[in-house]
């Protein structure tokens, strides 16, 4: 073989195995998530989690909390022991249904209004647990009442329609 056809094959050898993908058997399968704002550390390979879901705008908070009123017995009385399966469905619904945000009238008091007796704080906070539900904290970063982000728990009033002044 003539040494320009080695150099040829040996440049054509390191362009293949550079190009070859390692097999499954060498990779290692992702062990954290990304963070956006650090750089990737090369041989640790990171998974990007899956997107947030789309957030259902929610005018009212009335109806997705009208879904825990089975609940009302196990936050107010306390001869009862065990949320009832009612309530761990409606309180699951409530952030099913995209209305996640409704839980900041639950966590500064406002349902509390709601109810015909005081609320045992302390049952409601245990409910997640419980009914085996997960809130992620997101659903609590616009509870900020300056800013405004959570809705009213009624729906608002429709305004009168004005009549023309004659």
């Amino acid at each position: 073989m003539a040494p320009s056809s080695k150099k040829f094959l040996i440049a054509l050898l390191v362009a293949f195995a550079i190009s070859l993908q390692p097999s499954a058997a060498i990779r290692i399968p992702p062990l954290f998530p990304c963070i956006p704002f650090l750089p990737k550390i090369p041989f640790l390979p990171c998974y990007q989690p899956p997107p947030e879901p789309p957030v259902k705008d929610i005018t009212e908070c009335w109806t997705p909390l009208m879904k825990m009123m089975p609940c009302t017995g196990f936050l107010t009385n306390a001869s009862v022991t065990e949320a009832p399966s009612a309530c761990c469905k409606g309180f699951s619904s409530v952030a099913d249904d995209g209305g996640a945000i409704c839980y900041c009238h639950i966590g500064n008091g406002d349902v509390a209004k709601l109810l015909p007796a005081p609320m045992n704080f302390t049952r409601m906070y245990s409910l997640p647990r419980l009914c085996h539900v997960i809130i992620r904290l997101e659903a609590f970063a616009h509870c900020n009442p300056e800013k405004n982000g959570v809705p009213p728990i009624t729906p608002p009033s429709p305004s009168a329609p004005s009549s023309p002044a004659p």
